[in-house]
């Protein structure tokens, strides 16, 4: 809803309080010479009432107290509840012939009840005044503040993609030249995928999210580029049974799937990626396991896993769970995201 629209919402109860407590006012020996006596005073004491709802509201509270002037509020605040309202209401009340006193009456001292009962309604009303306003600061404040942590989270993912997609693409380039020095023909080959990749992060990587299937296509040519280079390309192992149209993030898997190919020697016999796509109901998982080559030393935290970790806990901070372990030789990946359809 509208945030205009609630805070006018907001003020609905204040109206309805304030003319309920007039009409009740007003019911009090009603004269019967004076048929519209009922309606003259109810709004009379209402328009009282809101009055001082609406210059605390509206002037007292953003001009003195909003500004930290709070011996300036106190003082107008208790000549305004105490004095010039009490005296505007009985005013009313005698111009119209709502009370029997007169204005000698009033400044005699025969009208204190008058008076008192006028300077505590006002009180109250005043009172309801700065406490909407807190309110109402309050849910400014806080949907302000929800629109710059918006901005601020744009930016950063922002930030982290123009920093991932190089990562990727390096990384990519550097296959390319181990294939033209090794076999020019898969290497013509590579650059066509190469160009695939390259459009996708040109152009998809700006959608805030992407179908899972033009994700996961784009996630094959990568790992066909890099089979390439591989001896025994079967050791690399591909699953997708994912049969929902989710809706995902673009390279939200890509820095995973890179980092099983790094701290992997594939050509050697016993090297495996295994890489598995899944869901269940509204659950999609991803699971990423690689045999560790123990002739390099192991890095966990590589820039395209701090990038995406980051990214996950600002797009998805209560729905994912990932867990990176290693289990003897083997160095394991589970990302599970909570995801509607698409």
């Amino acid at each position: 809803m509208d945030k205009r629209i609630i805070l006018s919402l907001m003020h609905l109860p204040v109206w309805m309080v304030a003319f309920f407590i007039a009409y009740f006012f007003s019911m009090d020996d009603v004269p019967a010479d004076q048929p519209y006596y009922v309606l003259l005073s109810t709004l009379i004491f209402a328009s009282c009432f809101l009055g001082s709802f609406y210059v605390l509201y509206s002037y007292l509270v953003p001009e003195f107290l909003g500004k930290s002037k709070f011996n300036a509020f106190g003082i107008y605040s208790i000549l305004f509840i105490f004095i010039l309202m009490p005296a505007i209401t009985l005013t009313l009340m005698q111009i119209t012939g709502i009370s029997g006193l007169n204005m000698s009456d009033i400044f005699a001292g025969k009208g204190l009840e008058q008076w008192a009962g006028c300077a505590i309604i006002t009180f109250f009303c005043g009172s309801l005044g700065l406490l909407y306003r807190f309110m109402t600061d309050w849910f400014n404040n806080l949907h302000i503040k929800r629109e710059i942590e918006n901005i601020k989270l744009q930016s950063e993912l922002e930030s982290i993609k123009s920093k991932l997609n190089p990562h990727l693409l390096f990384n990519t380039l550097n296959n390319i030249d181990t294939l033209i020095q090794t076999d020019p023909s898969k290497a013509s080959v590579a650059l066509f995928k190469l160009s695939d990749l390259l459009r996708y992060v040109i152009y998809e990587t700006k959608d805030e999210n992407i179908p899972i299937q033009k994700e996961i296509d784009t996630t094959l040519k990568y790992i066909d580029i890099e089979k390439m280079r591989l001896v025994n390309p079967d050791h690399v192992s591909f699953s997708n049974t994912i049969t929902g149209d989710y809706m995902v993030p673009p390279m939200i898997f890509f820095p995973f799937i890179e980092n099983g190919f790094k701290h992997s020697n594939l050509n050697e016999p016993d090297q495996r990626l295994n890489i598995e796509f899944s869901n269940h109901n509204q659950e999609l998982s991803f699971k990423c396991s690689n045999t560790i080559n123990t002739k390099k030393t192991f890095r966990e935290q590589g820039i395209g896993l701090i990038l995406v970790k980051k990214r996950l806990n600002l797009l998805y901070p209560q729905n994912h769970k990932l867990e990176i372990s290693q289990q003897d030789n083997k160095y394991i990946v589970s990302l599970k995201i909570n995801l509607p359809h698409g």
